[in-house]
């Protein structure tokens, strides 16, 4: 079955005991208004409509009490921009904050160099790596395992409309050519290495949307993550954090990883290469 946001608002409303009826009724719009017809609901729900508009969906969560996450969405409300910086930047092991898009993939390259340990890299930050960082991975595999998760191309084909991090419709279109060839730089990767070294580069495409871009790793004492927050809207910046490893477990980079392990682990929406 096609994974769609509809089938995990439904489960949401199914454990709330509330009726499409009800949900109807409190169903946000936009300028404050609420409510629509059962049969958006209804179609909501069976995937024959998506739901394009990040504010609408993180209502949602409100109302039905589903963990952001699982709608593609971070746990820090965008809308909300003070509750990231509550407890101060020390709490959340932030290092460095930036929306400015030039050093965007040196940042990533750049902890990859350092990492140590198990590494960890989702969304269109792998397409960068599958270019031209080879090596890099190479040398990484030695260390340990690298678990590379990315949007599955043919679930991309058929739901680029909700694909809100890309503001151009032909890109978001033409977005699955990226990474079917991503895959095919990673699988020759593979390939090309010792026996007992390939099985510890590990790819998974997954069906729905990731709200992290990530590089990172994890070596038990030690840890560092760099990561963008895609729904970060009407501005289109993209906040990158650079995370280090503390001995906080509510850490923003702990948090970080447990999502990216709790998508790694959900069968139901991911699939081995």
């Amino acid at each position: 079955m096609r994974y769609h946001y509809g089938i995990t608002i439904r489960e949401g409303r199914e454990s709330l005991k509330m009726t499409q009826s009800q949900l109807a009724s409190l169903w946000p719009q936009t300028g404050d208004r609420i409510g629509v017809s059962v049969n958006y609901v209804s179609d909501i729900e069976r995937g024959i409509k998506n739901i394009t508009d990040v504010k609408t969906l993180r209502c949602l969560c409100g109302i039905l009490h589903i963990p952001p996450w699982k709608m593609g969405l971070s746990d820090y409300d965008p809308f909300n921009p003070q509750q990231i910086t509550h407890s101060g930047y020390n709490h959340y092991g932030i290092i460095k904050v930036t929306d400015s898009p030039i050093d965007r993939i040196l940042d990533y390259k750049n902890c990859l160099l350092e990492a140590k340990g198990e590494c960890f890299i989702s969304g269109t930050s792998m397409i960068h790596i599958a270019e031209d960082s080879s090596d890099i991975l190479k040398e990484k595999l030695y260390i340990g395992n690298v678990h590379l998760l990315l949007l599955d191309p043919d679930w991309i084909e058929t739901n680029y409309s909700i694909l809100t991090f890309m503001s151009d419709e032909e890109d978001r279109q033409s977005f699955h050519y990226e990474i079917r060839n991503s895959i095919r730089k990673l699988n020759q990767l593979r390939k090309s290495l010792p026996q007992d070294i390939a099985p510890r580069l590990k790819i998974k495409t997954y069906s729905t949307i990731f709200p992290y871009i990530m590089t990172g790793f994890d070596n038990g004492d030690t840890g560092k993550l760099v990561v963008e927050i895609l729904d970060y809207v009407p501005e289109k910046r993209c906040p990158r954090f650079t995370l280090n490893k503390n001995n906080d477990r509510n850490s923003l980079f702990e948090q970080v990883k447990d999502k990216f392990l709790s998508m790694w682990h959900n069968e139901f929406i991911v699939k081995e290469i």
